[in-house]
């Protein structure tokens, strides 16, 4: 009478054991596929917030090209805060897109020791391209440079970024 009972105890515990294996391989691989899936998730952010960064400093790019084009001011500006760094140097020349060579020229008459500087028409260069010559070598004031310089220290920060 004693083996009739103790075989379908022992048959229920071995599939329970298969069981609760069963179960933890699933839950084992449940696990690992939410891993998976939050490493996903944080790719694709990481990615979107590069695109996104692309994206916003090509149209920062155009803005300040255009208004360049059309705001003599903003041009000047670029000049004032290229002088402000080479505060001290004696500048040789500025090459310009030919466009700017006036506008260039009014503003270094305003600049101490600005009306010795001489202001180079370079075709080669787009508008908004301002490039200072000094003895000790050139400042790239211009809009494209400033911009990859802004990108560089974002796309820098965003590799930073867990």
């Amino acid at each position: 009478h004693r083996d009739l009972h103790s075989f379908p105890t022992r048959r229920s515990s071995d599939l329970r054991n298969r069981g609760a294996a069963e179960l933890k391989a699933t839950l084992d691989h449940l696990a690992q596929s939410i891993q998976e899936l939050a490493g996903w998730r944080a790719r694709l952010r990481h990615e979107a917030e590069a695109d996104l960064l692309r994206l916003a400093l090509e149209i920062a790019r155009r803005v300040v090209r255009r208004e360049i084009a059309v705001d003599p001011d903003a041009l000047r500006g670029l000049v004032t805060a290229a002088l402000e760094k080479l505060q001290g140097q004696d500048i040789a020349r500025v090459k310009v897109h030919p466009s700017h060579t006036a506008l260039l020229a009014a503003c270094l008459k305003q600049a101490p020791g600005g009306n010795t500087v001489e202001v180079v028409a370079d075709p080669s260069r787009e508008p908004g391209a301002v490039i200072f010559e000094t003895a000790r070598g050139n400042l790239d004031a211009s809009v494209d440079t400033q911009l990859r310089e802004i990108e560089r220290g974002l796309v820098d920060r965003l590799r930073k970024q867990p």
